[in-house]
């Protein structure tokens, strides 16, 4: 397996000047309306969430991935979802290495001691309604187990990170990372690429639409030597329900084309903001920028 940069071998180098000016100070001359690119250089690594972030506010965007200022604390939401993400990558890595050592598999016990072991690592514990968000793990937990036991798939990784590289144009060279959170191998040989969701279900019409989802299946065509996905799956992990849909090598070249027209977006540096009621409520940043919708 490679997982590395594909489309050029060429070296990629910093995504900033080694000086770096102080975030405050440059988050202050962008929302005074001036551009970011007078002290940094444009950016080179990209995201599905550093998309999303500028589709929702290009302002947003400077905020945090150019000036680099630190994000409020966590929501428990998220940090939920972190310790539930952990606790079904650390069960099918045991599940994959335990019988190639020649011992027996996971239990739901080893499950439940995975989930803490995550959970631990997070700040759920100190919420004033710790007790609410613990409970809501124990059926979750049930309900995977229940679903792994049944189907036994064979995981091929977990937490798959990628780097995919585009060619703007012969002098620009960019890359999106991100992190896979499951691929399974099928049958067919092909593989089904699982992004875990905690929290409300989604739907079929979701895992069609969802553009992280693609983003993830050209990284496996053409960054991890996996070929395209047979499907891809948004997988509710609190419900025990799975979305599927499908890729095509038609939709995914074009996506290649779409991304490299949204860094070069970015990179043009635009960041005016987009007010909104969803943007704003969204933002840890409302109190630099004078404009905002909350």
């Amino acid at each position: 397996m490679t997982n590395g940069v594909c489309g050029t071998g060429e070296e990629v180098g910093p995504a900033k000047p080694p000086t770096q000016p102080d975030p405050w100070a440059l988050a202050a001359h962008v929302a005074g309306g001036r551009s970011p690119f007078d002290f940094v250089e444009p950016p080179i690594w990209f995201s599905y969430s550093s998309f999303e972030t500028f589709d929702r506010c290009p302002r947003q965007y400077a905020f945090r991935y150019l000036c680099h200022l630190p994000a409020e604390e966590p929501r428990p939401a998220a940090e939920f979802g972190s310790a539930a993400h952990g606790a079904f990558a650390a069960f099918t890595r045991e599940r994959r290495e335990r019988p190639a050592r020649g011992e027996p598999g996971p239990v739901r016990a080893d499950l439940e001691r995975f989930f803490e072991s995550a959970w631990a690592r997070t700040s759920l514990s100190a919420e004033a309604d710790a007790e609410i968000w613990r409970r809501r793990a124990e059926p979750m937990l049930d309900r995977f187990w229940a679903s792994e036991s049944a189907t036994q798939p064979e995981t091929v990784g977990e937490e798959l990170r990628f780097r995919l590289g585009l060619q703007l144009d012969p002098d620009v060279f960019v890359v999106v990372t991100g992190y896979i959170d499951r691929v399974d191998r099928l049958p067919s040989g092909t593989v089904d690429l699982i992004d875990y969701k905690s929290g409300p279900s989604a739907s079929r019409e979701a895992a069609e639409a969802s553009m992280q989802l693609s983003i993830y299946a050209l990284a496996c065509r053409d960054a991890l030597d996996l070929g395209r996905p047979e499907r891809v799956t948004l997988y509710c992990v609190e419900e025990g329900r799975r979305f599927s849909a499908e890729r095509t090598d038609a939709a995914l070249d074009a996506l290649r084309t779409d991304l490299a027209a949204r860094a070069g977006r970015i990179r043009g540096g635009d960041f005016s903001p987009a007010p909104s009621r969803r943007s704003c409520s969204w933002c840890d940043f409302t109190a630099l920028c004078p404009v905002n919708a909350r």
